[in-house]
């Protein structure tokens, strides 16, 4: 499939503002098809590839360069990268085969600039989105020493370096930038706070397009930042969540023996886990969707057991109001000032979660006797 195939699907609106966004000049009055004809010629060009590609995560250059041999179907543990290519117009999927290939006039493309600098660059920057990712996901706003601590775990530079670095990469890409405490009205924050920066505040710019700055900081207090080990960061931002921890390995087995479903499937379970625990919601939630996906646990023992599991779950997972860490390690780490988290004691309140759920479970063919004792 060729880029130029697929942007045909786009409407003329959609293809106006990629033109746009690429800085194609006098474009207004194109047609469709002269419109698509710049919009490649500009994509394919060589200064914005090696600006698009340079930004890749190391697994998705690697994935981009395998579909470049032939297409094909996607494991669960491709699937966040290519939604990455897709995103970037470098791949799509291929109907009705559901197969996902590479563009081929941009494979073309990129072979002409798969040099030694471009993948030293691409080490760096790849690298560095990965660090951002992991800070848009579990601090949101941070100092920018906060990120030197987790970039330089895996590139040796100066902070001043690595912020040059940051400075050259498409906000598009990153989604953040660095501000002045000043321009934050920050000026007068006390130095001894974890949130307290020399050089700037970095921020993921949603929190403030969507006016959520201020009640995040609210939420965060002075607690500490969590900074992961470059392996953590590496997991998070290819499954979302910690995949090898103990929490979220017994739940997978679960899906897998207990439940009878295939390993693709409990993966993809143990992310719906994470995000209903991330975003704070009910488990009862995750009962009401096995029911609609017609899982159903084998009686109430089973049935508890796996509330236990989403209580374990919702107490390990790390979260960005606690900038990173998860509730079970601010329990334990008393020093941190500030308010602790709710941790949900999995013995006393598995019964009462298990009541809220009862229309759920009911559905699922669980007797309400069982559920009410």
């Amino acid at each position: 499939m060729l880029l130029k195939e697929h942007l045909t699907q786009f409407s003329k609106k959609e293809l106006l503002d990629l033109a746009r966004g690429v800085e194609i000049r006098r474009y207004s009055g194109l047609r469709k098809a002269e419109l698509i004809d710049r919009i490649v010629e500009s994509l394919c060009s060589e200064e914005l590839m090696r600006t698009s590609f340079v930004c890749l995560t190391k697994e998705e250059l690697d994935l981009f360069r395998k579909l470049s041999v032939a297409p094909r179907q996607l494991s669960i543990h491709e699937t966040m990268d290519g939604i990455q290519l897709y995103r970037y117009l470098m791949g799509s999927f291929e109907e009705p085969a559901d197969q996902f290939c590479v563009f081929e006039d941009v494979a073309e493309a990129f072979r002409k600039i798969d040099d030694e600098e471009f993948r030293a660059e691409q080490f760096k920057k790849g690298w560095m989105v990965k660090c951002v990712r992991f800070f848009a996901q579990y601090h949101g706003v941070a100092p920018i020493e906060v990120i030197y601590k987790m970039y330089r775990q895996r590139v040796k530079c100066t902070i001043d370096e690595m912020m040059e670095l940051l400075y050259e990469m498409p906000i598009d890409i990153i989604e953040s930038c660095i501000i002045p405490m000043d321009e934050l009205g920050m000026q007068d924050w006390p130095k001894d706070d974890p949130l307290y920066s020399d050089k700037g505040i970095f921020v993921y710019i949603p929190l403030l397009e969507e006016d959520e700055f201020d009640g995040l900081l609210e939420r965060q207090m002075d607690k500490d930042f969590f900074i992961p080990t470059k392996q953590q960061i590496d997991e998070i931002c290819q499954f979302s969540y910690e995949e090898s921890s103990p929490v979220y390995k017994k739940l997978e087995s679960f899906f897998m023996v207990k439940l009878d479903l295939p390993y693709e499937q409990a993966v993809s379970w143990c992310l719906q886990v994470w995000a209903n625990s991330y975003e704070g919601e009910s488990p009862t939630e995750l009962f009401d969707s096995m029911s609609e996906a017609n899982i159903i646990p084998d009686g109430e023992e089973m049935a508890r057991e796996l509330m236990d599991l989403f209580m374990s779950a919702h107490n390990n997972t790390r979260l960005r109001v606690n900038r990173g860490f998860k509730p079970n390690e601010l329990e334990k780490n008393r020093k941190l000032s500030g308010r602790m988290p709710t941790v949900v004691q999995v013995s006393s309140h598995a019964s009462e979660i298990l009541k809220e759920a009862a229309p759920q479970l009911q559905a699922m063919g669980m007797p309400q006797n069982c559920l009410c004792e």
